[in-house]
């Protein structure tokens, strides 16, 4: 009986701290610019939701910093897509999110969910991962709703006055193995008492 607690314990503790190292299992969404002067992003996950971590503690729900945001370094004229200039400064700027979701920024300041609200992503070197968050505690919060959507876009508030990028959507909903860890857990904590 003394096993079977320690390692639901043990279970509770791995899924409940974060783990926000840095993950690779997304590519970054790359920022550059077209050739008329209007911000522009390359990725290759639009279409899939990205998987969030339990966690529970000063900020609880799921979790994660993935993907990220980082700099073209490479002109790529066949794409219109080139290399930022100096004087830019990129600001994520959210145009809609679902209920419950949420971005943190550097310093996990934040939370920001309304439409307007800005976030600092960075210069024309810019290299910067936000917080993503489901907050299981929003009034609003249903699983059923999952995956959760986050319209964008980027705009520069910088000298370069670049135009603002187009809309893009990610989406986001739990990592399916803590989910079902954590409920799994929750379920064995019950049948013991």
């Amino acid at each position: 009986m003394k096993i079977k607690s320690i390692m639901i314990l043990t279970v509770l503790t791995l899924i409940a701290s974060p783990v926000l190292a840095d993950d690779h299992a997304h590519e970054d969404i790359v920022v550059g610019v077209s050739g008329t002067g209007q911000l522009k992003v390359e990725f290759d996950h639009w279409d899939e939701a990205h998987e969030l971590d339990y966690v529970d503690g000063v900020i609880e729900g799921y979790l994660g910093h993935a993907p990220g945001f980082g700099h073209l370094e490479t002109p790529e004229p066949a794409e219109d897509f080139y290399p930022l200039a100096d004087g830019v400064t990129v600001y994520f700027e959210i145009i809609s999110f679902e209920s419950a979701f949420q971005a943190w920024g550097a310093g996990m300041s934040g939370p920001y969910s309304t439409p307007g609200d800005q976030l600092l992503l960075g210069d024309e070197m810019l290299h910067e991962h936000l917080h993503w968050h489901i907050d299981t505690t929003h009034p609003l919060y249903e699983e059923a709703n999952m995956p959760f959507s986050a319209q964008f876009r980027l705009v520069d508030l910088g000298s370069t006055n670049y135009l603002p990028s187009e809309t893009y959507e990610l989406m986001f909903a739990p990592e399916p193995t803590t989910a079902v860890m954590l409920s799994l857990s929750l379920l064995a904590l019950r049948r013991r008492r």
